[in-house]
C-alpha cells in the first residue's frame, strides 16, 4: 500500500471550493455524470488531482502529490510506477462535503492506495 500526500496549497483550496459549488461531475473515460462531488485522481506525467467537472469559466489547478511533480521532482516516472503501477489512469475520487470544507480551510489530503482500494483522509 502506498501513501500519497497532497499538501494544502492555494491550488487545493481552489479545487475544493469550486468542487463544492459544482452540481454535476464527470466520470473518467465515460460519458457518465454523477451528482456525487469529487475530483479526478490521475497518474500519467506524475500523480495529481484535477477537477472532476466540465463547466468552469476559470482554469482549475492541477495539484500534485508530494514528490510526484514532474516539474519539480526527480525520477517521477520510477516513483509513480512503484507507488501506483505502470499504467496511466484517472479515477473519480468521491469527497464528502465535510472533507471538501476541510480542504478549503487548509487541511492536507492523504490517499492510501492499494491495487484494489483507495482510502481518503483529510
Amino acid at each position: 500500500m502506498s501513501k500519497l500526500t497532497f499538501k494544502s496549497s492555494e491550488g487545493l483550496k481552489t479545487l475544493a471550493s469550486h468542487t463544492l459549488k459544482t452540481t454535476f461531475f464527470r466520470k473518467p473515460y465515460t460519458k457518465e455524470n454523477t451528482k456525487e462531488k469529487g475530483v479526478w485522481f490521475v497518474k500519467d506525467q506524475g500523480i495529481y488531482l484535477m477537477k472532476g467537472f466540465d463547466r468552469s469559466k476559470e482554469e482549475m489547478p492541477i495539484v500534485y502529490a508530494k514528490g510526484f511533480d514532474p516539474y519539480k521532482d526527480k525520477d517521477v516516472w520510477d516513483k509513480s510506477y512503484i507507488a501506483v503501477g505502470g499504467d496511466d489512469f484517472a479515477e473519480f475520487l468521491e469527497l464528502s462535503i465535510a472533507q471538501l470544507h476541510k480542504l478549503e480551510k487548509g487541511n492536507d489530503l492523504e490517499l492510501k492506495v492499494s491495487p484494489t482500494t483507495i482510502e481518503v483522509t483529510v
